[in-house]
């Protein structure tokens, strides 16, 4: 091999190297834009359930979750949920992460969220809320769900 040959080999291997350093940059900066997009969605849609604006939360489910859910019912849960949590105090965000595949879900562009929240009759709470990109590019809520430790004293507890 020439002198000339192995400057045309390191070239090419440099070339491919840049190539593939910035599809990963540009992967990287478009998944932390989904992110981003999608965090605002979810802040909006818990603005809506902590303002008793149910019905326009229940509109930015996605149609796959309406589909399956019964609105007036679903109304009359989170009233009753957000009764039982009490008045709004305070929420950060944990952790945010992109997929691009979830079980039972399939491939797509799906953002996963969790929140430490504070409401006044539950201290901590965590808020966990799932949204997927719909064929018009537009983030929507696929689940919402949340922990939490009761106060309460258990019953059958020697104490």
């Amino acid at each position: 091999m020439t002198f000339k040959s192995k400057n045309s080999v390191k070239k090419s291997i440099l070339f491919t190297l840049l190539i593939l350093l910035s599809c990963k940059i540009n992967a990287q900066i478009f998944k932390d834009k989904y992110i981003k997009d999608a965090e605002k969605v979810a802040n909006t849609w818990l603005y809506n359930i902590n303002s008793n604006k149910y019905g326009e939360a229940y509109s930015n489910y996605s149609n796959e979750v309406k589909e399956n859910s019964d609105s007036t019912y679903w109304l009359q849960a989170i009233d009753q949920l957000m009764k039982e949590f009490g008045p709004f105090e305070k929420r950060e965000i944990i952790s945010k992460e992109f997929k691009s595949n979830i079980e039972h879900l399939g491939d797509g562009f799906y953002v996963f969220i969790e929140y430490k929240s504070n409401y006044k009759n539950i201290k901590e709470c965590n808020e966990y809320i799932l949204l997927g990109q719909n064929d018009k590019i537009k983030w929507k809520i696929l689940r919402y769900d949340f922990s939490y430790e009761s106060d309460e004293l258990d019953p059958e507890s020697p104490n």
